[in-house]
């Protein structure tokens, strides 16, 4: 029994050990597999390895746990590895695809795929689409060795155009300057293409940097380098007369193609053979051209489907950079037309203020002179006089007395018109203590309806000119009309305000309107209306609206 249970024990404990080594292991696979079939797709040694990259992470994409980023980056390996096998129509339709789906905002990512655009768009011998995705993508790219890259890419449109003067100009800054380079295929890039362009504009320091090229992709196993720059070698020894050395680097090239299994770099290695007189095996290149050729018309005939798809892309790519500029343009608008506005709005506040503010000034000014004449005429000379008087011994005490109760009624009436006016809770007290106050022997003030108004809706602007006006009106009454009565009536229906004042006196013609000119501005100012009537022996009658 204790046998057993020791047994048990350790089988458990040997499973248990298995399933914690193994675990990590089973964990990481996916992760090393991942990075060795980016590798094989990053850097192409054979079409079956590519091939067995892109089915890889054709697999990858079925994860369900893949995020929007991780299922693109997958998508992108895949556009890339069709790319390096040949398989134009299918890696350019996954680069359209991308670029659809791709925010705008991950420019880093969109470089990538325009260079890849303008690979792809080269293959198929469309220059200008190639050129201009080339630049579209060195337009947006802020990294210094994506504008390398991009910028050997363009050096290529010119020396396929035979523009080597162009595609020279394009590499020389960074030939002087290689220690911004970090990668040795992108040095050995640079090397070959613009080695190869010098020599033909006749600067034959070119072949150094062709054969140091050469030196460093064979010491890197950089295959497709070394494919490129034993091609462009064997071109320029055949241009100087250098057979040997010609057909030595058309069959490295030529083995190259092979070894990778490419049709595409079998048909150039075996055009170049026969270009330089290495082989003339005519009928193998022709062989080689007809199947390479029926494939790229059935891919052709793809393309032209996927270049109206494109074309479509393009334009709404176009459409939707134009409604972007479109709203940062309206916008800008947009916020200097408001700035604009805040400004007028301002300055409109400003001006209304200080012109308020110089009317207030102007009235003190005119009260201040009004008062200022009504103490001079009325009772400055008067008090003058009753000096003379004084110190002439020439009064008569009754008559002095009569003087000073005279002057002290006339400062007192400019007191009381040019007073403080109360104008919060008890306002109608005020303005009946106002019209009651001019109440004499001879005239008799009658008021109506000055309690039932609800003050408290009227505004202090209001009260203020209500009350400036009744006094100017009765203060006629009581200099001019010689009336016996005077009758006041104040009311108010909806958000209007109506006042009567009618008295019995004289009346007359009102041409200078009596003094009353004051009371029309101020209801004017308010926006109101007051009218005036008066007739002979019929009395004056003034109503308001406001």
């Amino acid at each position: 029994m204790q046998k057993s249970t020791i047994t048990t024990l350790l089988v458990f404990l040997v499973l248990t050990l298995c399933s914690i080594w193994i675990t990590p292991l089973s964990a990481q696979t996916p992760i090393d597999s991942t990075q060795h079939y980016y590798r094989v797709i990053a850097y192409p040694q054979n079409t079956e390895d590519v091939t067995a990259g892109i089915n890889y992470f054709k697999r990858q994409l079925e994860n369900p746990k893949n995020d929007k980023a991780r299922y693109n980056y997958f998508s992108e390996l895949i556009s890339l590895g069709h790319l390096n096998n040949g398989d134009i129509f299918e890696s350019e339709k996954t680069t359209i695809n991308l670029l659809k789906d791709i925010p705008v905002t991950d420019t880093q990512t969109i470089v990538r795929l325009r260079n890849r655009l303008g690979r792809l768009h080269r293959s198929l011998n469309n220059l200008p689409l190639a050129l201009e995705n080339y630049q579209q993508a060195l337009a947006m790219t802020t990294k210094k060795e994506d504008s390398i890259t991009i910028s050997n890419n363009i050096a290529t449109i010119y020396m396929e155009r035979s523009s080597y003067e162009k595609a020279a100009q394009v590499l020389s800054p960074f030939i002087k300057d290689t220690d911004r380079i970090e990668e040795n295929n992108t040095l050995t890039t640079i090397y070959d293409n613009y080695g190869y362009s010098i020599t033909q504009i006749g600067d034959f320091k070119g072949e150094a940097l062709m054969l140091e090229a050469l030196a460093i992709n064979e010491k890197g196993r950089n295959i497709t380098g070394s494919f490129s720059t034993n091609r462009h070698l064997a071109y320029y020894y055949h241009q100087q007369g250098k057979e040997a050395l010609a057909k030595k680097h058309a069959l490295q090239a030529k083995d190259i193609a092979y070894s990778i299994n490419n049709p595409r770099y079998k048909l150039e290695a075996l055009g170049l053979a026969i270009d330089i007189g290495a082989t003339a095996n005519a009928y193998v290149f022709k062989k080689l051209s007809d199947s390479l050729y029926k494939v790229q018309t059935l891919q052709e005939n793809k393309y032209a489907a996927q270049k109206y798809e494109y074309a479509t892309f393009q334009t709404q790519a176009k459409e939707s950079e134009l409604i972007a500029q479109q709203e940062k343009v309206n916008k800008t608008r947009y916020q200097f037309l408001a700035l604009f506005i805040m400004v007028i709005t301002v300055g409109i506040i400003i001006f209304l203020s200080l012109r308020h503010k110089r009317k207030r000034l102007e009235q003190v000014y005119i009260t201040e002179t009004k008062i200022s004449k009504r103490l001079h005429d009325e009772v400055a000379n008067d008090v003058y006089k009753l000096i003379s008087q004084v110190q002439t011994n020439t009064y008569n005490e009754s008559h002095l007395l009569d003087n000073l109760e005279h002057i002290y009624s006339r400062t007192r009436d400019i007191s009381r018109e040019n007073s403080f006016i109360e104008t919060e809770e008890s306002f109608h007290t005020t303005l009946r203590d106002l019209l009651l106050s001019y109440k004499t022997p001879s005239l008799n003030i009658i008021t109506k309806g000055i309690d039932k108004v609800d003050w408290n809706q009227i505004s202090k602007v209001h009260k203020t000119t209500i009350y400036r006006v009744l006094q100017e009106l009765i203060t006629n009454t009581n200099k001019h009309s010689k009336a016996s009565i005077a009758f006041v009536e104040i009311s108010k229906e909806g958000k209007n305000l109506h006042i009567l004042y009618k008295d019995n006196g004289i009346g007359g013609a009102i041409n200078s309107k009596n003094g009353l000119l004051n009371a029309e501005s101020r209801i004017e100012a308010l926006k109101g209306t007051i009218t005036f009537e008066s007739k002979s022996k019929q009395g004056f009658k003034a109503q308001i609206n406001i």
